[in-house]
């Protein structure tokens, strides 16, 4: 064992170049695997962090019309009872999410809260530091609260028995603290600051965002069974929620608790592709190490013949070369997780992650590491040591020349180029279209004037009466820089609606599914919303015909372009002045009169397609309304005005105001503009790889060729002619690698991009611009070696052997 590490000592230290290439491109796509196989593990591993999480599954129900995406709703209140009543083995509980400000003298703090029911810790066993969490929410005011909450508002003391005062429904209500649990993990879908009781009642959508259903089953497979079992339970019991809804705009089904994190199917393939970014920089990286230890067996043939000679056998001589593999993969991947530690705190900014390395105990990384090195040097060993092990004794000492330059190397060495840079040449497509989509969601139409205008969400806080509302509207509207404000139902990133189908005068057929949005006066204007026919709603005008004047009976509406278009009016223009009712009822007070057109305003994610809108105007008891202020100049000095302003007016609701255009990013855009960053950094260092073995093979290549660039000088080549030469033997292979890189890559992204709704086109110069970078990159790393061989004097080329 010690000759062979004298042996590759003796290697490496006598070829440097080459152990600086193979160990650098190994080490290189060992930590780009490791930065993004954590980040695959850490998205894939949510709600499997606690023991039991097989067991627990989730009711999932959602609505989805035709044209309108996919809505989640929430889960009746009556339905734990009738499942466990129906199914007697199943343990379940509830949890109902809020955002409830928590009061310490005159500050106001909002903290996530979930109202539970006892039995939730029992599905979900989060580790408790003191007190009983399960006998805290027997009790009507116990709380429970996490490590942070209780040195944030007790400090290090104990909690236990003190009194924490949480705003509920505008009303500040004490809890005493009755458990400290442990900071729930990162990967929790399900993660809370503090847990308060539910109440018995049906609270419905106050306060929160809907109850979820938990339940618990024996394992996964009476879980499994169970599911198949829920359409009929569901038929059983038909009044829970939302019965009178078609079955096909109506989905109910029980989903395991791990496979809510990654519902959406977009939010898969992008995570599967950053893995597979990892896993294809270490490819390239061992398909470098094979080209490389092929391409130098021949500086290895007459130590192998004497070997031979001298009585080793081909078995010990493959295990020696496959033991060399193994060392250089370890010393590799020391350094590689050296690098992948460094560079963690980096990916972190760019990716917005919370990566980290563990060591020991659970989610260590060295076991992974471990199998990484040994299949690493497998994989990468076991090829270029069958090559060196075979060579013939006679046939080397008789050559003049070492072997290794023979066209089947030469061939395969060629054909592993093309495969590295086919996949390189990919990553840097997809990292361009990833780049090019995230530019254009943040910079395309909206269909309103998204700079400029900021939002205040707690302005709907149901402990805000309408006097209040007013009176903050009012004061707003004086501050200087202000120049338009107005409420609404419906806004940037959520809101209040309806849905119905609606009826067009004069039509036949299906009736489409049209949203309600209800919206105050100045609505359009405040969002500077594009005006495509017609005229806004008007508080003073109600039909265009009848200024000034109301007529009984019926209502004013403004559509949007795509509302328009599924009613099955020609033209924008085409639509003013018709009547359109609700088409569930015949009855004239359902009726409206298209009085306007506006484009479409994109206030939901960019990968749904846009909901066809009315607008009604409604001054009063708009349903959690939002509050749109459209200014001009430093925005900051004016959300610091309206926040004195809204302290002195409403004291108990904590003050929330952010810009759209941030609330739009946060919401829709973040989350795709880091990943693909980290996109972005894995296809760089795998196209770095790439050049760090083109790099090795350009330099072993080059030397072997000085004889004949001599001969060439010789008969009269040029110093251009030789360059020429060199570079296009390896851009061939480049170039050719984009050839067949172009087509995959196109069906990749296309796929990609068709889970947007509003998306970039794929334009052929994007193809055409990779492969001409590649070839550049290609030929900035090859140049050096080409030019110093080709200015080489013929003479002393000939002295070379």
């Amino acid at each position: 064992m010690s000759s062979a590490f004298l042996t590759l000592y003796r290697s490496l230290t006598r070829h440097r170049l080459y152990a600086v290439l193979n160990i650098g491109g190994l080490a290189l796509g060992i930590a780009v695997f490791l930065v993004l196989f954590l980040f695959v593990r850490f998205e894939t591993g949510y709600d499997r962090v606690l023991p039991g999480w097989e067991r627990v599954r989730v009711v999932k129900q959602t609505m989805q019309f035709p044209g309108s995406p996919e809505m989640a709703i929430p889960s009746p209140m009556p339905l734990l009872g009738q499942i466990e009543s129906d199914w007697p083995e199943v343990d379940g509980a509830r949890l109902l999410e809020d955002s409830m400000p928590v009061q310490t003298g005159t500050m106001l703090t909002k903290e996530k809260v979930a109202r539970v029911d006892p039995a939730y810790f029992t599905l979900f066993p989060l580790s408790a530091i003191a007190g009983n969490p399960h006998a805290t929410l027997a009790t009507p005011d116990g709380a429970v609260v996490t490590q942070r909450i209780a040195e944030t508002y007790f400090g290090k003391g104990p909690a236990i028995g003190r009194t924490l005062m949480l705003i509920v429904d505008g009303k500040a209500t004490p809890f005493q603290v009755g458990a400290v649990i442990a900071e729930p993990p990162a990967a929790m879908t399900y993660r809370h600051s503090v847990y308060i009781a539910l109440p018995s009642v049906d609270v419905g959508l106050a306060g929160g965002s809907g109850v979820v259903t938990f339940l618990r089953f024996a394992d996964a497979q009476a879980g499994a069974r169970r599911a198949a079992m829920f359409p009929a339970f569901l038929r059983r019991h038909p009044g829970l929620n939302f019965a009178d809804l078609p079955r096909d705009v109506l989905k109910q089904s029980l989903v395991p608790v791990a496979d809510v994190h990654l519902a959406n199917p977009t939010d898969r393939i992008v995570v599967g592709a950053l893995g597979s970014v990892g896993v294809l920089a270490l490819l390239i990286a061992i398909v470098n190490y094979v080209n490389l230890a092929t391409a130098r067996a021949g500086l290895r043939a007459r130590e192998v013949a004497i070997r031979k000679v001298v009585g080793a056998t081909r078995q010990g001589l493959v295990a020696q070369f496959v033991g060399e593999a193994m060392v250089t993969a370890a010393m590799a991947g020391l350094i590689g997780l050296a690098l992948a530690e460094l560079a963690l705190p980096l990916v972190n900014v760019a990716g917005g992650t919370t990566l980290s390395m563990t060591y020991i105990g659970t989610g260590s990384i060295v076991p992974p590491l471990m199998l990484l090195i040994l299949a690493v040097g497998l994989v990468a060993g076991i090829y270029p040591a069958f090559i060196l092990a075979r060579f013939q004794p006679a046939a080397v000492l008789a050559s003049v020349r070492s072997p290794g330059g023979h066209r089947a190397g030469t061939l395969l060495r060629r054909a592993m180029v093309v495969g590295q840079f086919g996949v390189a040449i990919g990553l840097m497509i997809g990292t361009a279209v990833l780049v090019a989509q995230t530019r254009h969601l943040q910079a395309s139409d909206v269909g309103f004037d998204r700079g400029g205008l900021i939002a205040l969400r707690m302005f709907g806080d149901q402990a805000v009466d309408d006097s209040q509302r007013r009176a903050f509207m009012a004061a707003v509207a004086r501050l200087p820089g202000v120049m338009a404000v107005a409420q609404s139902a419906v806004a940037p990133t959520g809101g209040s609606f309806g849905i119905a189908a609606m009826h067009r005068e004069g039509a036949t057929g299906t009736e489409p599914m049209i949203v309600r949005a209800d919206v105050a006066q100045g609505f359009f204007a405040t969002y500077g919303a594009h005006l495509l026919a017609g005229r806004f709603l008007d508080a003073h005008r109600y039909r265009g015909d009848d200024a000034l004047r109301k007529v009984p009976g019926a209502n004013a509406i403004v559509l949007n372009r795509t509302a328009v278009r599924m009613l099955g009016f020609a033209t924008p223009q085409a639509a003013i002045g018709r009547t359109v009712r609700d088409a569930s009822n015949a009855g004239t007070e359902n009726s409206a009169t298209v009085v306007g057109v506006i484009d479409d305003m994109r206030f939901k994610s960019p990968r749904d397609p846009v909901e066809p809108q009315a607008y009604y105007q409604r001054d009063q008891t708009l349903s959690n309304p939002a509050l749109a202020v459209r200014h001009a100049g430093d925005g900051r000095q004016l959300t610091a005005a309206m926040e004195t302003l809204w302290r002195r007016i409403a004291p108990a609701i904590p003050f929330v105001a952010l810009p759209v255009d941030r609330q739009l990013y946060d919401t829709y855009y973040r989350a795709d503009a880091q990943r693909s960053h980290l996109f972005m950094i894995g296809a760089v260092l795998a196209v770095a790889i790439g050049c760090i073995g083109l790099y090795g093979l350009a330099a072993f290549d080059t030397a072997r060729r000085i004889k004949e660039i001599g001969i060439r000088k010789t008969l009269g080549a040029s110093t251009g002619d030789v360059l020429t030469l060199l570079i296009a033997q390896f851009l061939v292979p480049v170039f050719v690698a984009g050839v067949i890189a172009v087509p995959v890559s196109y069906l990749a992204m296309t796929r990609w991009l068709a889970g947007f709704d509003d998306r970039v086109a794929l334009s052929p110069w994007l193809f055409v611009g990779t492969i001409v970078f590649a070839g550049s990159i290609a030929t900035a790393t090859i140049f050096g070696q080409a030019w110093r061989v080709a200015r080489s004097e013929p003479a002393r080329a000939l002295r070379y052997e």
